[in-house]
């Protein structure tokens, strides 16, 4: 079971000419789970180029099948002799990444059919030539937005009547061959991404871990900074705390992806149930990182304030940091099922919370006005958004929390021993 630590003491001077968390973080021992939660996030940088490859190399053979295929069909079967578009088209579909793949690979088809048709037909009656390519486009992106509503079919509609028009000489082939091409390689794209399907959750659950570890960080952080009464330190790391919206959009971005590969995939059937449990746990995940910017922005208040916080609530900060430390660094491996090492482990996790759940009593807040209630009541709702991670139901959740009111609407589970 994981250990809590209520870290070290200060017993030496700050040096103002050191960065303010990086003085802070020379005087300061980190906990077990602050640790893994650095080491996970150090550890993303330099594998970062060596996971590229490796997604890529499941991305690379997508479309070298969906090509070959496509190329095949459209000629041996079809019986179109320069079917170049259908592995074109093919490559297009399997190039779609995030959410609503099928949906978005579709629309980049349907516009490659519209504007090889916009092109044949247009360059056929007026030539090619500087002025022509602009009437071209107009009329492609016209087509386009008639066909369907989505811009990226206008576009693409467009990118492929330019292409028409400056490099495919007209009628080499007619332009219905060639829409029916992009058609086949476009559909056939689809179909080697349910067939041939990268670990769909893979990249959420990375996702997931850097967002859950960053918040393992700055709760380490603001601890530190309200016992040294350091208001610089607090507001480095709410800066920090802000600048986690980009991976927010990516979490939720490669969730919705990966649940639409494990929907498409009959290779990831079986994984159905995995899906549900990350869809879930987003936004719980989101809320983490929010309430911990809260968090950070009113501990700031309170060393402004020259507020002293009771020991047991940066104990309690502390100990919220190690959990999340933890469970970040368990998110930070495994693929779309997860890992043995994460069912083993998340019990530990869930039996720390609920204890701090126990000790996050309204007396801990005691002296330092409306911030310190804040502080608190932050606290406590990261607790309930973590267990929520953990697979627990808000209301189960919540009934670990001290109470604060004498009939609470949930009463607590966990009674001190």
């Amino acid at each position: 079971m994981v250990q809590h630590t209520e870290g070290e003491k200060w017993s030496e001077p700050l040096d103002p000419s050191r960065p303010a968390l990086g003085r802070l973080r020379h005087l300061v021992r980190r906990s077990p789970g602050v640790r893994a939660a650095a080491t996970s996030l150090r550890r993303v940088a330099p594998i970062k180029a060596i996971m590229r490859v490796r997604d890529t190399m499941i991305f690379a053979i997508q479309c070298a099948i969906a090509a070959g295929l496509a190329l095949w069909i459209a000629q041996d079967v079809v019986g179109h002799r320069q079917a170049f578009f259908a592995p074109i088209a093919a490559v297009i579909s399997l190039g779609v990444t995030g959410g609503r793949r099928t949906r978005r690979s579709f629309e980049l088809v349907l516009g490659a059919a519209v504007g090889v048709g916009v092109g044949d037909v247009v360059i056929h009656f007026i030539g090619s030539g500087h002025w022509q390519v602009s009437v071209v486009v107009l009329a492609a992106i016209l087509a386009g937005t008639f066909v369907d509503k989505a811009g990226s079919v206008a576009i693409q509609s467009a990118n492929t009547a330019v292409l028409i028009a400056t490099i495919i000489p007209p009628g080499s082939s007619g332009a219905l061959d060639r829409m029916v091409d992009a058609l086949v390689g476009g559909l056939l794209g689809i179909l080697v991404l349910a067939i041939v399907p990268n670990s769909p959750l893979k990249a959420a659950r990375r996702e997931v871990s850097t967002l859950i570890s960053k918040a393992s960080l700055v709760l380490d952080d603001v601890a530190a900074g309200v016992e040294a009464g350091d208001a610089e330190a607090i507001h480095e790391a709410l800066t920090a705390a802000r600048g986690t919206q980009t991976s927010v959009n990516a979490m939720l971005s490669e969730a919705d992806g990966g649940s639409e590969v494990v929907a498409l995939s009959p290779i990831y059937w079986t994984a159905k149930r995995y899906s549900k449990s990350m869809t879930r746990i987003l936004v719980p995940v989101d809320n983490v990182m929010r309430n911990t910017r809260v968090l950070a922005r009113r501990a700031e208040v309170l060393v402004g304030d020259n507020l002293t916080a009771r020991p047991e609530l940066l104990a309690l900060i502390r100990g919220i940091s190690n959990e999340l430390g933890h469970l970040g660094a368990l998110y930070a491996q495994g693929g779309t099922r997860g890992t043995r090492q994460q069912t083993r482990e998340i019990p530990d996790i869930v039996r720390n919370l609920q204890w701090l759940g126990a000790q996050a009593k309204i007396e801990l807040a005691e002296g330092t006005g409306l911030s310190g209630t804040v502080v608190l009541a932050q606290c406590r709702s990261i607790i309930v958004d973590a267990l929520q991670v953990c697979g627990y139901s808000r209301d189960s959740a919540m009934a670990c929390l001290a109470p604060t009111v004498d009939a609470p609407l949930l009463p607590p589970e966990l009674h001190e021993e």
